[in-house]
């Protein structure tokens, strides 16, 4: 008997979000819900879905010079990602100001998943949004951890999904987002704190026109997706 090879299989190709209803997106930095999953969040919003965003941290060591005080440059952060919200057609948005570039140890995990758990409860979403767990930034990683640890606490967990900021994904979903990425890269120039130092537009324009190789000749850019699912293990308490 011959036994072939098989690779990992494509993944789906959609024209639209994996599932409808009401979307919970987890941001670690005011511009990854722009970055990640805009073109999707867009989408949503088109179709008539209510958004939540929850930014976990304020952002404020992300300033390369240090010349602004923090306080200062949490509150550009902040006013950046209500302009790009408006952009995007977000409805809701949550500041938790937590530190960014913080190494996460488990005593941070335990106070960070109840009120993850909490707000799923409290927002009732139909599909949740966060960095996929593979991505190389601590905060993105530990966000996945997170969401994953608070899913196995809940009776009936959302479907969650996991997107890419700096890390690309073994993707089993690709949405063609090629209606919709002129929006998100004005949501995406409404970070100016961000493109100051970074060429954030260029980088993501490449992954998603990557992307769009896995959709239907003729689309332009997409964006990838993984399920994120309950962590085993970390359930209700």
């Amino acid at each position: 008997m011959v036994r072939y090879l098989e690779p990992p299989p494509p993944p789906a190709r959609l024209s639209g979000p994996v599932v409808r209803g009401r979307v919970f997106v987890l941001a670690p930095h005011p511009d990854d819900e722009t970055i990640g999953p805009g073109g999707t969040l867009r989408l949503h919003a088109r179709s008539g879905d209510e958004i939540a965003v929850v930014f976990l941290t304020a952002g404020a060591s992300a300033d390369p010079s240090a010349s602004v005080p923090p306080e200062v440059y949490a509150a550009r952060r902040q006013a950046e990602a209500r302009a790009a919200a408006q952009v995007l057609g977000i409805g809701a948005l949550e500041f938790w100001g937590l530190p960014d570039n913080h190494k996460v140890n488990e005593n941070d995990l335990e106070l960070l998943v109840p009120r993850l758990q909490d707000a799923l409860l409290r927002l009732r979403p139909d599909v949740v949004y966060a960095p996929h767990e593979a991505d190389q930034h601590s905060d993105h990683h530990a966000t996945a951890v997170a969401l994953r640890r608070a899913l196995a606490r809940l009776p009936k967990p959302p479907l969650a999904f996991g997107y890419e900021v700096w890390s690309a994904c073994l993707a089993t979903h690709v949405v063609d987002t090629s209606a919709v990425h002129e929006e998100k890269l004005a949501a995406l120039r409404c970070y100016g704190s961000q493109l100051e130092h970074t060429d954030i537009v260029r980088f993501i324009t490449g992954l998603n026109a990557y992307r769009a190789v896995f959709l239907a000749k003729g689309a332009r850019f997409g964006e990838a997706f993984l399920p994120l699912t309950p962590h085993a293990g970390a359930g209700r308490r």
